[in-house]
């Protein structure tokens, strides 16, 4: 049985693109201009794989921190702020030391996020309404 898959792989790259307008506005009448599916569809291939790469690396870098945090949040906690404040574990001073502890001890007890509140309110409403909408990027 032939689907309309069939046919829209063999459409030319501006039929493909008003194709696919025609079928998104068929969903809950959005309008996307077909200029944008063209732009996307004409993007390089390598421009594709390197957002590939990017997901792929940014997943490995979140697994290493999940597995990192997991095994011991105080020391992960700790590791951030050392990067933040600039200083490093292996020349740190006794009141630096101790500031890490007191501070670790209020994050704890607050049940405080790694991340800015800020930033955590930026990416949900990035998120929600989009770049554009959002007025984030301004």
């Amino acid at each position: 049985m032939k689907t309309h898959y069939d046919d829209f792989t063999k459409l030319p790259m501006a039929k493909m693109a008003q194709e696919m307008s025609d079928m998104t506005f068929l969903y809950k009448e959005t309008r996307v201009p077909t200029k944008h599916y063209k732009e996307l569809l004409s993007k390089p291939f390598e421009e594709l794989v390197e957002e590939s790469i990017a997901i792929n690396l940014l997943n490995t870098y979140y697994k290493t921190l999940k597995t990192l945090v997991d095994e011991n949040p105080k020391w992960f906690m700790q590791a951030l702020l050392c990067i933040d404040m600039k200083v490093k574990p292996s020349t740190i001073k006794a009141e630096e030391y101790q500031s890490l502890e007191l501070t670790y001890a209020k994050f704890q007890e607050q049940k405080a996020k790694h991340i800015d509140l800020e930033y955590l309110e930026l990416y949900k409403e990035i998120r929600d309404t989009g770049a554009s909408e959002s007025g984030a990027l301004k």
